[in-house]
This record gives C-alpha cells, sequence and structure tokens, in this order.
C-alpha cells in the first residue's frame, strides 16, 4: 500500500493515539507529563522541554494554550498535518468558551482547507497580531519575516512553542542584485550620512539611500518587481528589505531562531534535544522522573549486501544474496510485529534487467533505483512472512519520526547504514545556537526512531532493537547508554558488547571480531584488562562461523592474531 508521501507499507496499521496514559497538565508552574514533570520558565529566551518521546508534549503544548493564550501564543509545528490536529482540538475547546471570552485563533499553512485564511494573510498581514493564538508551520517562519508571527495586538507575544526540531534550512535569503543597483547611488564622498561607502573606479563611491521613501522612489521608477504577486504581503516583504538594507546594508536576511528568541519566552519540545544540545547548555530544563522505562535488547545482524551494487540483480538474485537477512527478519517477525527501517531504494550499476524487480523509483544516466521497501516486502512476503507482522518504511519519510502509527510493535529493525547530509549539523548549530556534533545528531535520529514502537507507551512494554553490522557500533553503543542513563535502574537494558577497559578503542576493523571472540571465551575479555596472559585453541570452522571472511583460511586472520598477541593472547587456530 502506498503512503500519500510515496512510500510504502506492509502490515497492519494500528490507529494513532487519541488518549494518552496519566493525567497531563500545567498547574503551579510545573509541567506534568506521562513519565515526569518540568517546570515551566517564565523568562524570555529559548528554553528547551526534552521529556522523552511519547510523553505528550503535543497534550502539553495544548494545556499552555487553553491557560496563556490571553498573552499571545505562536505555535510552530513541523507539518501541515499536526497543524491541522492542534488547530482543530484548540476550536474544540474554544468552541466550550462563552462568546464574550473567546480567544481568536488562526491556522495558517497552505493546505486547499486554509485558502481563506491564507487570501486574508496575504491582504493584510500585520492582521495576523489581531490573533490570540497562532499556529504555523516551521517552514513558514523561516522563509518570511518572523516579525509578522511574533507580534501581538501593540506588541509582542509573550510565548512561542516549537514541536519538534526544526529541520528545515533554506539558504539565507541574498538581496538581488537589481534591488542593490535600485537602492544605491554613486558619488564622490566616501561617507554618506555617517556610512561607509563601497570604493568604485575614478574615487567614487557607492551608497545606500538612507530614507525608506526614497528607495521606494528609486524602486517605482525601476520597473522591477521584487516578487510577481501585487498584494500587501509582497509591499511588506518588500519593505522589510528595504528596512534591513537600511539597518545592516547589503547583506543576507537570516531568519533564525537563535535570532528572535530573546525577544520572548520561546519552549522548544523534542523528545530527544537533550541529544542535540549539551547538558551544560543551560537551556535544558531539568527533569524530575524517567524519560523511559522498558527493558531493550540490542541485537546485531549480518548484511551481506550494500545499498550501491555492481550487480544486475533481479527479485530472484536478490533473494539468493539476502537470503540470511529475509529469513533473520522471519524469525524477528515471529516474535512479535516488527518495524523495519531501511533505505528508500536500492542503486543497481550497469547492465541492469528489469524483469522480476520492484517498481522502479527512479532513473539517473547509468544506474537504475529500486523501491526497496516494496522489494524488500514483497521478498518477505514470498518467504511466507504475513503482512500483519512486520511494517517497511524508509528513513527520512517523516514517520521515522513524530508518529504515533506503530506503537504497538514490539521490535524495530535497522537495516541498511545510516548518512545524512554533511552541512545538516551545522545548519542545526546556526539555527539554535548550539553546539551539537555529527554523531549527536545521528544518536538523536536513532533514539526517535526506536521511540516509535511501544517503548513510547511508558508502561514498561519490553522491546528488542535489531541493527546490521554495516551501522556505527560505537554509536549504538551510545545509544544504548543513553536508555540505561534515562530509564530506572529496573529495566534490563543490554546487547552492545563495549570494549574492555584496557583496550576500550581497538581498530575500528578488529573492535567487532574481538566483540565476537569476548563472547565465545570470556577468558579472552578479562585476561586484556587485567593483563594478563592466555591461550586457548579454535577450530578454523568455529572461527569462521564466528567471524566470516570472504574465503575460510588461516591467512585471513592473521591481522587478528597479531591483534591478540600484542597483548599477550595467543590464538591457535586449528
Amino acid at each position: 500500500m502506498s503512503n500519500k508521501d510515496g512510500s510504502y507499507f506492509y502490515g497492519s496499521h494500528p490507529q494513532k493515539m487519541t488518549d494518552v496514559m496519566g493525567k497531563i497538565e500545567l498547574s503551579n508552574g510545573v509541567m506534568q507529563f506521562i513519565n515526569c514533570s518540568i517546570p515551566f520558565p517564565t523568562t524570555n529566551g529559548l528554553h528547551i522541554v526534552s521529556s522523552g518521546c511519547g510523553s505528550g508534549k503535543s497534550t502539553m503544548i495544548l494545556e499552555i494554550i487553553k491557560e496563556k493564550c490571553s498573552k499571545g501564543i505562536l505555535v510552530v509545528v513541523a507539518t501541515i498535518e499536526a497543524a491541522e490536529e492542534l488547530g482543530r482540538k484548540t476550536e474544540e475547546w474554544i468552541g466550550g468558551i462563552s462568546s464574550f471570552h473567546r480567544p481568536k485563533l488562526m491556522v495558517l499553512h497552505s493546505s486547499t482547507n486554509r485558502i481563506a485564511e491564507m487570501g486574508a494573510y496575504k491582504d493584510n498581514p500585520i492582521s495576523l497580531a489581531d490573533y490570540d493564538i497562532l499556529i504555523i508551520t516551521s517552514a513558514r517562519i523561516i522563509i518570511e519575516p518572523y516579525e509578522l508571527f511574533i507580534s501581538y495586538n501593540t506588541g509582542k507575544r509573550e510565548f512561542m512553542l516549537i514541536d519538534e526540531m526544526i529541520n528545515y534550512y533554506p539558504q539565507p535569503f541574498e538581496i538581488p542584485r537589481e534591488i542593490r543597483d535600485i537602492v544605491t547611488f554613486i558619488d564622490s564622498h566616501k561617507t554618506h550620512n555617517g556610512k561607509s561607502g563601497v570604493e568604485c573606479e575614478g574615487g567614487f563611491y557607492q551608497h545606500c539611500y538612507q530614507d525608506i521613501n526614497q528607495m521606494w522612489a528609486a524602486y517605482g521608477k525601476s520597473g522591477y518587481k521584487l516578487f510577481r504577486a501585487r498584494n500587501e504581503l509582497a509591499r511588506y516583504k518588500t519593505e522589510y528589505i528595504f528596512n534591513h538594507i537600511l539597518k545592516n546594508g547589503i547583506v543576507p536576511i537570516r531568519g533564525r531562531v537563535n535570532d528572535f528568541a530573546d525577544g520572548l519566552c520561546c519552549i522548544l519540545f523534542d523528545g530527544t534535544a537533550d541529544n542535540i544540545f549539551r547538558e551544560t547548555d543551560q537551556r535544558i530544563l531539568s527533569v524530575e522522573g524517567f524519560r523511559y522505562s522498558s527493558d531493550i535488547e540490542f541485537i546485531q545482524f549480518d548484511i551481506p549486501f550494500k545499498r550501491k551494487n555492481n550487480e544486475n540483480w533481479n527479485k530472484n538474485e536478490f533473494m539468493a544474496v539476502g537470503k540470511g537477512v529475509v529469513y533473520m527478519l522471519k524469525n524477528v517477525c515471529s516474535t512479535g510485529k516488527s518495524l523495519i527501517v531501511t533505505w528508500k531504494s536500492l542503486d543497481i550499476f550497469k547492465g541492469v534487467r528489469n524483469e522480476g524487480v520492484a517498481d522502479t523509483y527512479e532513473l539517473a544516466g547509468d544506474k537504475v533505483q529500486y523501491n526497496f521497501p516494496k522489494l524488500l516486502g514483497e521478498c518477505l512476503m514470498e518467504a511466507g512472512i504475513s503482512s500483519d507482522c512486520f511494517s517497511i518504511i524508509y528513513r527520512g519519510s517523516g514517520l521515522d519520526r513524530g508518529s504515533n502509527e506503530y506503537r504497538d510493535f514490539q521490535n524495530i529493525v535497522f537495516l541498511g547504514e545510516w548518512h545524512i547530509p554533511d552541512n545538516i549539523v551545522g545548519d542545526i548549530n546556526k539555527m539554535f545556537g548550539c553546539r551539537c556534533s555529527f554523531k549527536d545528531y545521528m544518536k538523536s535520529l536513532v533514539i526517535q526512531t526506536i521511540c516509535r514502537i511501544q517503548i513510547r507507551k511508558h508502561s514498561g512494554l519490553p522491546i528488542k532493537v535489531y541493527f546490521s553490522s554495516d551501522i556505527d557500533y560505537n554509536l549504538m553503543e551510545e545509544v544504548q547508554e543513553y536508555f540505561i542513563k534515562n530509564s530506572p535502574s529496573t529495566c534490563k537494558i543490554g546487547g552492545v558488547m563495549k570494549p574492555c577497559k584496557r583496550y576500550s578503542k581497538p581498530e575500528k576493523n578488529c573492535i567487532m571480531d574481538m566483540i565476537s571472540l569476548y563472547s565465545y571465551d570470556p577468558k579472552i575479555r578479562d585476561s586484556i584488562e587485567n593483563e594478563t596472559t592466555y591461550s586457548f585453541d579454535i577450530t578454523l570452522d568455529e572461527l569462521y562461523n564466528l567471524i566470516p571472511k570472504k574465503r575460510k583460511a588461516k591467512d585471513r586472520y592473521n591481522k587478528l592474531c597479531k591483534y591478540l598477541n600484542d597483548r599477550g593472547i595467543n590464538m591457535n587456530i586449528t
């Protein structure tokens, strides 16, 4: 079955959560979530609420709206769907208030069911200040002047609530060359009204007009149109650019939360924000209680294929290559409903045969991309796995973050290495004024995805997390440590074996081999930690089954033997 965003799903899909466990409320300056409590901030600036995934933050936002709407509230959500859902619940609440005291609500986005609201906004953008509650998407506050949304009556809104990290990071708006030429003039003086000019040829200097009326006059005479639309919003944005030039000169316009958060009480609600913002960041609000309460078992499995291949697979050939993975998934699904998170597409280079493969996803030169969730789903069902037992989504589909659809699933499987654009971490740091690392962000993504399944119910239900061998083992170790830190000590959380204490960071290509040996013979680990000598025998067949290589031969393990010998351990391969 194809979803509206183009992703493919297999299996049953539980209904979205309509009820939450426990009482979620804002009372006596404290936000009470399902699992923990966090103080409600009252000062201006950015405040981080990281209560854990599934804790009821969307419900809490509604509670804050009810309590604080007379102060002026702006709510920024990730998607149009989320805006509509919150708007519907807010309208239901407003409907129960006497007409004399009813707050005014505006839900603003580009979908067809909000054409009237969008039209009113374009005709009179400053009218947004008349609404007590304004709900918009995160993209809108980035691509349009944020002053329009934070203005309230004759001043500013007191509260801005952001539901989920903003993941839309466009490039700063560059002042077009045409505008630069229109609002500047050239004379022989180096300064103009105290403003330094830009030196030109012949000893002349280029200056900006220092009066907005002069700018408008020059703009009108030029015949150039910055925006196609001829409504009041276009005029407002044009004047906004002129004012920006007057204040800052011909420099790009940026719309970052970090730039305007100090002017109001800005609260970011995100289940894993404590990974993106450092522990020492004073903007993170303290949490009383635990974020999670489930037993978690982490299990690694081997993957014999890559996303980019030089093979001309059809479906039968893929089944031959990926047979072990398919039957591993069959075993996983037999223990409970399983969510499989994988690549959006599988890239096949050269000599592609089209018979018997899943739908072509994209054609690009000598490369064909096949819809991998669909291909894998077909293979699983041919292997005898009921479609009721699993669902497959791809990373970045939107369903790996902020979704309740899989809250009844017991298992999650990360199939295939996970890559993200190099620039996204830098964009996050600029947007929120934080110091997030690449691994911090990756960890937050993995935790968010794990929390799509029944751990988000906060009722102690156990889960299992499977991950393929091409995923960074150290990353999964940190994810495991995060859940241990944020769960009661009674929770059994493990499976990712750490390197021994003395040699905590073995060479990357040896670490997994060493961990496999630890499970085979725990005395190896003990010997390294205690700096004692040790010798053990292992057959080539045993070693090959434990640590597979391209071919079964003793010389394939020379590097591992040397690594062990350097630490006083003799591995005798018989």
